[in-house]
């Protein structure tokens, strides 16, 4: 397996105040990120949809690059992050596909 050979983009937030001096949050410029897609395996897959997940692919990720993001976009298809998984220096990011895109 090629290492670092995919490239995911994690949903940014900002901050911006109003003329009300109310915070809105807006969409942020996409963060760039090397990855490892890696298959899911059917103990994930079945454990996943006991909770109603739909279990549809792993990214392997250095942690030092992880900020607790819950969304992000891998060939266009936009994942909800539902579950972590520390493995020493990475961690393994578990998706779901984004009902509606949203």
């Amino acid at each position: 397996m090629s290492r670092w050979s995919d490239v995911i983009y994690f949903e940014t937030k900002v901050i911006i105040t109003d003329e009300l001096l109310q915070e809105i949050e807006m969409p942020g410029t996409p963060r760039e990120v090397f990855a490892n897609k890696k298959p899911i395996q059917s103990s994930e897959f079945f454990n996943a949809g006991q909770n109603s997940i739909k279990a549809v692919q792993c990214f392997e990720i250095r942690e030092v690059e992880y900020e607790k993001e819950k969304y992000l976009t891998y060939n266009n298809e936009k994942y909800s992050i539902y579950r972590t998984y520390p493995k020493g220096e990475n961690i393994e990011l578990y998706c779901e596909v984004r009902i509606g895109g949203n």
